[in-house]
C-alpha cells in the first residue's frame, strides 16, 4: 500500500470519504481513498499493491509499521481473546496506537530511533 503522499512524501494520511459510485465500487474490491493531512493531496491505494496483502496491517489506518502489546496492560475484547487463543499475535499500530490480533506476520519492524545529541 502506498501510504506516503505522492505530492509531499509525508506518511501522514487518513482515509478520505468516497466520492461517487465508482469509488464505492472500487472500495468493495479493496481500493481505499486516502488524503494527506499536510498538503490535502488525494490518492487511492490498495493492500493488493506491492504484495502488501501478505502482511498484517492496522484495521483503522492501514499502516504496516507495527509493534506488539501485552495482555497485562490491555484487556482485549472477547473476539480478540479468541483469536489469541487460536494462535494470533498481539499487534499494535505505532501510528494510531490501536491494539489488535492478527495471524499474518508484520512486514517491517518498527523501532523508535532516538538521535544522539552531541556536545558542542
Amino acid at each position: 500500500m502506498q501510504l506516503a503522499c505522492p505530492k509531499c512524501g509525508i506518511r501522514d494520511a487518513r482515509i478520505a470519504h468516497r466520492r461517487g459510485i465508482g469509488e464505492a465500487l472500487r472500495g468493495m474490491f479493496g481500493w481505499f481513498p486516502l488524503r494527506c493531512r499536510r498538503c490535502d493531496a488525494r490518492w487511492e491505494t490498495s493492500p493488493w499493491a506491492k504484495r502488501a496483502w501478505r502482511y498484517a496491517r492496522c484495521p483503522r489506518c492501514y499502516r504496516q509499521d507495527l509493534t506488539y502489546w501485552s495482555e497485562t496492560h490491555y484487556n482485549p475484547p472477547w473476539l480478540v481473546r479468541l483469536w489469541l487463543t487460536l494462535g494470533a499475535k498481539h499487534i499494535r499500530c505505532a501510528a494510531c496506537r490501536y491494539n489488535f490480533a492478527s495471524f499474518r506476520p508484520r512486514k517491517e519492524r518498527y523501532e523508535r530511533k532516538h538521535e544522539e545529541r552531541g556536545e558542542t
